[in-house]
């Protein structure tokens, strides 16, 4: 997003941009209502009238001017009503761009709206607003998205490109080969019953016709050796021996013909082997301890973190919620490096050998010669194999998450600690990091927006408000 917001720009020119072509038919109407005025008994004119009223009706076109300001409002860009509407485009942060864009979109009113990652840069009241206008949407929205929550509350059709497990169970049932996609009808939790469901049903059918081909090769065989005639051939002589040879030979053949049947049958049927390339993560169990994990005792930060004070048992959970600027990467930090900020104030202890995952991808100031490096073998269970030797400089944003995880993971971590760790991954690697993490007896402590996170979280939760004036958390 942002291709079209150049910096010279103001929001109103944009505004004014997005909604052009209303602009186009309100002026076409007006004209046109002042030359049926003039000829009221216009057969033609008439009908362009109903034409343009009708286009104008479906995109709301009368009440233009309080939609553009609803959902500026809706998207978290109040700020940007009135005055603010002068203001050069260039100016704004980059979540603001990404959801001006986002307003224009949804206040054109397209025929079809597709939306890549709508989310990205929205709190969560702005995505409460989406949702709603989403749902009311008369046409087709087709969008990409790895915001479950989001998926869940507004999709009735999925399409999935892994078509591996669905196009095994199509190949087992002697159809043919899917066009690259597949459609779950539902939602989120629809899909991914329907999902698991297929790819049980794909090992299961691997594992069984791998069985079926072992005993056919074993019957082929049998079948083969038949026609050596066994022990009655071997004994007989003369014309008996011909009667034995004959009838093997019938037999063999027999056999083998039907085994070449059931062979090309299964061949039509057979399905490849599931490639599993989810998430193995190797989290060692942890000796278990009566004590204290961790003691935060009145920390804060000025202007980034009030104060807070908990302790956490050795193999206790905590999940850390917050607005923005409510301090979570700060308090984690600090937990994670026992290094308090400059302006930082009280104590944080960490009584266990932990493991840290940044919400930053690594950098070569945090990787230092590793950057260019592969992960090796650190990377079992976690990354590909095909990529331990390829430098991490090199991976795509989500293996580099894959590679902040191996790594501390392979530090046989006692606690782990995580800020936003669903970030960059891709749906099915998020699921089973959630599992992996939730069955794990260590202690844990994690940062994050995910609202589907949030929401299926059982272990502990503290929840952080932005610095008020005062330095205390905001009521």
């Amino acid at each position: 997003m942002c291709g079209a917001l150049k910096r010279r720009v103001t929001v109103q020119d944009y505004l004014d941009n997005v909604l052009s072509d209303v602009h186009e038919l309100i002026a076409r109407f007006d004209d046109v209502t002042d030359r049926l005025a003039q000829n009221p008994t216009s057969a033609r004119l008439a009908g362009e009238y109903d034409y343009l009223l009708s286009k104008l009706d479906a995109v709301d076109a009368w009440m233009m001017s309080i939609r553009v300001h609803e959902t500026l409002a809706g998207l978290g860009l109040s700020q940007l009503v009135g005055n603010e509407e002068d203001r050069e485009v260039g100016t704004l942060s980059l979540g603001q761009k990404v959801r001006l864009e986002l307003a224009g979109i949804v206040v054109s009113r397209p025929a079809i709206l597709i939306l890549d990652e709508p989310t990205n840069h929205l709190d969560d009241d702005a995505v409460d607003y989406l949702i709603s206008e989403l749902r009311k949407w008369k046409g087709p929205v087709l969008m990409a998205s790895h915001d479950r929550a989001f998926i869940e509350a507004v999709s009735s059709v999925i399409y999935d490109l892994d078509t591996a497990s669905w196009q095994a169970l199509v190949t087992a049932g002697g159809g043919t080969n899917l066009p690259g996609i597949y459609r779950c009808a539902g939602n989120y939790n629809d899909y991914l019953a329907a999902k698991q469901r297929a790819q049980a049903e794909h090992h299961r059918v691997h594992a069984a016709q791998q069985d079926v081909k072992r005993h056919l090769k074993a019957h082929r065989r049998c079948s083969e050796d038949i026609a050596r005639g066994g022990v009655k051939l071997a004994r007989a002589e003369g014309m008996a021996r011909k009667f034995f040879a004959d009838r093997a030979a019938a037999t063999s053949v027999r056999r083998t013909r039907n085994d070449d049947r059931r062979f090309e049958d299964l061949a039509r049927r057979e399905v490849r082997k599931p490639h599993d390339h989810s998430l193995k993560l190797n989290l060692p169990e942890v000796s278990l301890s009566s004590g204290l994990a961790v003691t935060v005792r009145s920390t804060a930060v000025s202007g980034r973190l009030a104060p807070v004070t908990f302790d956490l048992a050795v193999g206790e959970h905590l999940l850390l919620t917050g607005p923005n600027g409510a301090g979570k990467s700060t308090l984690l930090q600090w937990m994670a490096t026992g290094q308090p900020p400059r302006d930082g104030v009280g104590e944080i202890g960490v009584h266990a050998r932990l493991g840290f995952v940044s919400q930053h991808l690594p950098t070569i100031d945090t990787l230092g010669i590793g950057w260019k490096a592969g992960i090796g073998e650190r990377g079992a269970g976690v990354l590909h194999p095909s990529m331990w030797n390829t430098p991490i400089s090199e991976l795509s944003d989500g293996n580099q998450r894959r590679v902040q995880i191996a790594l501390a993971v392979s530090q046989a971590p006692q606690m782990l600690i995580m800020d936003e760790p669903t970030n960059y991954l891709d749906l099915a690697t998020i699921e089973e990091l959630e599992n992996t993490l939730e069955k794990w007896n260590g202690t844990l402590v994690v940062a994050s927006h995910d609202r589907w996170l949030i929401d299926h979280w059982e272990g502990l939760r503290l929840d952080l408000q932005p610095v008020s004036i005062g330095g205390g958390p905001r009521p």
